[in-house]
């Protein structure tokens, strides 16, 4: 985790040390399992890894600069952007991250715990969004997603099932720029 990473995360622990939360679910990568420490630092909360929730395969992109990616692959690219389901070389398409993620999403909401927070990553949090919203791939991946981002959705029990409801998306107002 970067120095900044580091940073952003320590101000979102600030901005979160008032709440209270039975469960913190995280990945296995120690990014999201270092964020979800330092937030912990105000709490004693528990910690469960959900590896469902993992970030997207970037396969051939991984690691490379976005200005380079689309420089040497316009076309692909384009085509990524415009379809959903489009594959990135050797790695997945946003609609396979939307369906990968469905299982998680309903182990969490199954689960006895009612403060839950999820530290994940950008495309797979657009997915979380859209499965917990009925927001279709191709839509949900067109919201944007900060890093150290706050999202909170809550969830009204109903005869029905669970009503889920957006109360914060992409709130990154706690982030101070040094």
């Amino acid at each position: 985790m970067s120095q900044q990473g580091i940073r952003e995360a320590e101000q979102l622990s600030e901005c979160l040390k008032d709440e209270h939360f039975d469960i913190i679910y995280h990945t296995s990568l120690s990014r999201t399992r270092q964020t979800a420490e330092i937030i912990n630092t105000f709490h004693q909360s528990k910690f469960q890894v959900i590896d469902s929730f993992i970030e997207m395969d970037l396969g051939d992109w991984e690691g490379q600069y976005l200005d380079k990616m689309i420089k040497e692959n316009p076309g692909i690219y384009q085509q990524w952007l415009a379809n959903p389901d489009a594959v990135i070389p050797g790695g997945e398409s946003f609609t396979q991250v939307y369906n990968r993620i469905k299982p998680g999403v309903d182990e969490v909401l199954a689960s006895q715990y009612k403060n839950i927070l999820i530290v994940g990553h950008a495309m797979v949090n657009r997915a979380i969004l859209g499965h917990l919203l009925g927001i279709e791939p191709g839509s949900a991946r067109k919201f944007r997603m900060e890093n150290c981002a706050l999202s909170k959705f809550l969830v009204i029990e109903t005869p029905k099932g669970p009503h889920i409801l957006a109360d914060t998306w992409n709130n990154y107002s706690h982030l101070i720029v040094t």
